[in-house]
């Protein structure tokens, strides 16, 4: 083969080369991106459960102990929730006032569970709250949040895994495919809902 051929084919190899490597970087690209929806997609739904857990306290079918606590934890779960569901930096910089960096998103989502499920198993046991009129659309909104809340949530962790196991290529860890986008963290957090 002459020159010019081994020329050629070196040209090719590069090409081909370069063309994977671009392909690599973009599927990295866009699983960061599918990442970033399911996260959005999580906050939607930690808001929507808190609004049902209040509505339920404002609901007037707890007594007045449960009412206030069910509501204190609900609005603590709301007053975190300007900032970043995952506190991984994989969002960028946010133009809102975030709370205090020591306050845990998980935690106080899952004391919202557990304070959910202990009022409502509590309940069962006597007299269930699906029997008084005053709780059954909240009941049923509550419901509904939780389980796409439980979904989202697993969606989004499952995204992080696919980015997580993507970026353990040792191609795309030592050509720096990722980029400098910071490794994505799943958000875990109690969210089982009462035994029915």
């Amino acid at each position: 083969m002459t020159w010019e051929g081994w020329t050629l084919v070196v040209v090719l190899l590069v090409l081909v080369l370069g063309w994977v490597l671009w392909l690599l970087a973009s599927r990295v690209d866009r699983l960061h991106r599918k990442v970033l929806r399911s996260r959005a997609t999580l906050e939607l739904q930690l808001a929507q459960r808190t609004a049902a857990a209040h509505e339920l306290a404002m609901s007037g079918a707890l007594d007045p102990v449960e009412a206030v606590l069910l509501a204190d934890v609900a609005q603590r779960a709301s007053a975190v929730a300007p900032g970043p569901v995952v506190r991984d930096g994989l969002e960028g910089e946010s133009d809102v006032d975030e709370p205090a960096a020591d306050v845990d998103r998980s935690l106080v989502e899952s004391e919202l569970s557990r304070t959910l499920r202990a009022l409502l198993e509590s309940h069962a046991d006597t007299e269930p709250l699906g029997e008084n009129p005053l709780a059954v659309d909240p009941l049923h909104r509550l419901d509904a949040a939780w389980y796409r809340l439980e979904l989202a949530r697993r969606f989004h962790n499952a995204h992080v895994a696919e980015v997580r196991r993507m970026r353990a290529n040792p191609v795309v860890r030592v050509l720096h495919l990722a980029g400098r986008a910071p490794m994505p963290h799943a958000f875990d957090m109690d969210d089982a809902r009462p035994a029915r």
